[in-house]
């Protein structure tokens, strides 16, 4: 592939991958903090999206080994498209409720149904994007190509509040719109200008599975990282309302967005340009990722204000940073190129899988106190600190391009 269309490739990519985490990110500042307004309880929230979470894990398995079989490119458009309607009708879900077309158990099936076709369709956006930088990057770049696609993943989470925060005063709903526009148009210069790596041509049969030895550590680390990560999204605009006694949705609502503004802010400043500056190994960073998510979170769990929970986010955005070239780095080179578009499958379906369980997870940990899913993440993580200790990660000099 040539420079021009590398360059170019790269710019669609990051376009796809923040379109995803916009979606993704409005979720937690938007969406949440309505659910009272339209009569869900924490727990129904929490049980509509895992139910719904569902489509991100099914979708993530078929469509990264789907891209090994017909290309990068159609599937990854696909995946745009379904982001756009997807989001589409979680907004004209919310609204209905707000006005009082529907209303309860109503609700809650037509919430679960929107982020089902999201997540089922959407799901083929993060992982072909970390196949085709496999695929175009050497080994010795591979955790720098991946920490690409993890600041385009940041940035999507730093747009995601922005907007929240910034164009609620047009009405709540009024930023679902605007990254239902956002998405549309990156389907489109996706499916205009994007190139199929040539790379993708040389068909092999693949052998990998779910199972397999070489990347089942990356798995576990994958799920867990995204089950706590996601349910403490997702209880955030709780937290804030019951912890610091703020009653009001649109202070609430720029408070979640200043905390996890701050989280995406951390990642792509590491990621988009630390990370490309100094190449960081995936083993060094596979290492660092647990002990400082144990960290945050046990900042979040004794914040006495929202300024230490915004400095808590700060440094889970650390820990993200630290994520996607540590563990999907590792495991991109643990593997065959052929088998890097059911590698990326994998890995996105066992972060997927973690976040299937994070609605239910957090909200219902909350039950017992509001700091508690802090508290227990923190422990997970600090065992997770020693496991990634005993992880051997292959040299990229010894690696098969």
């Amino acid at each position: 592939m040539q420079e021009k269309d590398f360059g170019r490739a790269k710019a669609i990519l990051a376009v796809g991958v923040v379109m995803f985490a916009i979606g993704q990110s409005l979720l937690f500042v938007v969406v949440a903090p309505l659910a009272r307004d339209v009569g869900l309880s924490e727990v129904q929230f929490g049980w509509a999206f895992t139910l719904g979470n569902l489509g991100l894990v099914i979708g993530s398995t078929v469509w990264g080994s789907k891209s090994d079989d017909i290309g990068r490119k159609p599937v990854f458009v696909l995946g745009l498209i379904g982001a756009t309607f997807g989001i589409l009708l979680m907004a004209l879900t919310l609204k209905a409720g707000q006005v009082g077309l529907i209303a309860g158990w109503t609700v809650f099936g037509l919430l679960a149904l929107a982020r089902f076709i999201y997540g089922g369709l959407a799901s083929a956006i993060y992982p072909v994007a970390t196949a085709y930088m496999a695929d175009v990057t050497p080994p010795r770049d591979r955790a720098a190509g991946m920490a690409l696609i993890g600041a385009s993943n940041g940035i999507g989470s730093v747009l995601g509040p922005a907007l929240g925060g910034s164009l609620a005063f047009l009405g709540a709903l009024f930023p679902l719109y605007a990254a239902v526009v956002m998405s549309a148009l990156g389907c489109l210069w996706a499916a205009l200008f994007l190139r199929e790596p040539a790379k993708h041509a040389e068909q092999q049969t693949v052998d990998l599975k779910f199972t397999d030895p070489r990347i089942v550590p990356y798995l576990i680390i994958w799920a867990c990282f995204f089950m706590v990560f996601i349910s403490l999204q997702f209880i955030t605009a709780f937290y804030i309302q019951d912890r610091f006694g703020v009653a009001d949705t649109d202070a609430t609502i720029r408070i979640a967005s200043v905390a996890l503004v701050t989280m995406a802010a951390v990642i792509v400043v590491l990621q988009g340009f630390v990370f490309q500056v100094i190449r960081i190994s995936p083993r060094i960073a596979l290492r660092l990722c647990p002990p400082s998510f144990a960290l945050g979170a046990g900042m979040l769990a004794f914040a006495p204000s929202p300024t230490l929970l915004v400095i808590g986010y700060g440094m889970i955005g650390c820990s993200f940073a630290f994520a996607s070239p540590g563990i999907s780095g590792s495991a991109s080179l643990s593997v065959a190129p052929h088998e890097q578009g059911t590698m990326a499958g994998y890995t996105a379906a066992a972060g997927t899988g973690g976040a299937l369980f994070a609605p239910v997870f957090g909200t219902s940990i909350y039950q017992i106190a509001p700091n508690a899913p802090m508290l227990l993440g923190m422990g997970v993580f600090i065992l997770l600190s020693v496991y990634a200790l005993t992880i051997k990660v292959p040299d990229p000099v010894h690696v098969r391009v």
